[in-house]
């Protein structure tokens, strides 16, 4: 690789470790970054309100009709009919706290749902982050008005969990002082990212060659052995697309 690190071959089979979704995140260019916004809904709280209104109402509702129904029985000529208002009644008065219950368990329902949903997009991310190293660069006003500008690189590296994440670290800087007009730090600026793309292109290239020769013999694959073969035949794949690139012009743009 770029930086005499690890091969690109070590890299093969593995997936990105679920640490890129959280802490390690920053370590992939700003550009590559995704951020899971917030699912801002009311649902649950709309339902929760309604679940409080509907158990103020049953609360009022039972208790008048018990006390009709009840007034009825003992002092009026009520029947049948006035007995079963003063039963419902009861019951609407013992079971009101239960829509809030029900109200709640729907809420939570819908934010398991959602959050299941952001879950699978995370994941579909994390899937598509491949280990090749990238360049960007970034630029920032020290305290004494001078810019500095990093060329940095992003490197992938292996983790103790059969994973890979990503390491920064800072390749290149310099620092124009205060009176340095800023059409010179923007051409400076332009130029190196310009440069900084260009090689991130090629790194993914190489990986592009690799990782193709390697699932095409994997498929085959039984055993380690097959497995092998399949890490010979990525390797050999890189070493052919970089001898190529060796013996073509440079990129120009």
């Amino acid at each position: 690789m770029a930086d005499g690190g690890q091969s690109m071959v070590a890299f093969l089979g593995l997936a990105a470790d679920p640490r890129l979704l959280d802490e390690d995140l920053a370590n992939l260019p700003a550009a590559e970054q995704r951020h899971e916004a917030p699912a801002v809904t009311h649902r649950h709280d709309r339902l929760v309100a309604a679940g409080s209104t509907l158990t103020g109402v049953t609360l009022l509702g039972g208790a008048a009709m018990t006390l009709y129904g009840g007034w009825q029985v003992l002092f009026g000529s009520g029947g049948a009919v006035a007995v079963i208002l003063a039963v419902i009644g009861l019951l609407l008065v013992a079971t009101h706290w239960g829509w809030v219950h029900v109200a709640e368990y729907v809420g939570v329902t819908i934010d398991e749902r959602q959050q299941h949903t952001a879950d699978a997009r995370r994941r579909e991310w994390l899937a598509s982050v491949q280990p090749y190293p990238r360049f960007s660069v970034t630029t920032g006003v020290l305290d004494d008005a001078s810019t500095r500008v990093q060329r940095v690189l992003h490197k992938p590296v292996l983790t103790g969990h059969g994973t890979f994440t990503f390491a920064r670290e800072t390749v290149a800087e310099e620092t124009y002082d205060g009176g340095t007009s800023a059409e010179v730090i923007a051409a400076a600026v332009e130029g190196l990212r310009r440069e900084a793309r260009l090689e991130t292109d090629r790194l993914h290239e190489l990986w592009d060659a690799a990782s193709s020769a390697y699932a095409a013999t994997l498929l085959s694959a039984q055993d380690d052995e097959q497995r092998l073969l399949a890490e010979r035949a990525a390797a050999t794949a890189l070493s052919e697309h970089i001898n190529k690139s060796l013996r073509e012009p440079p990129l120009v743009e």
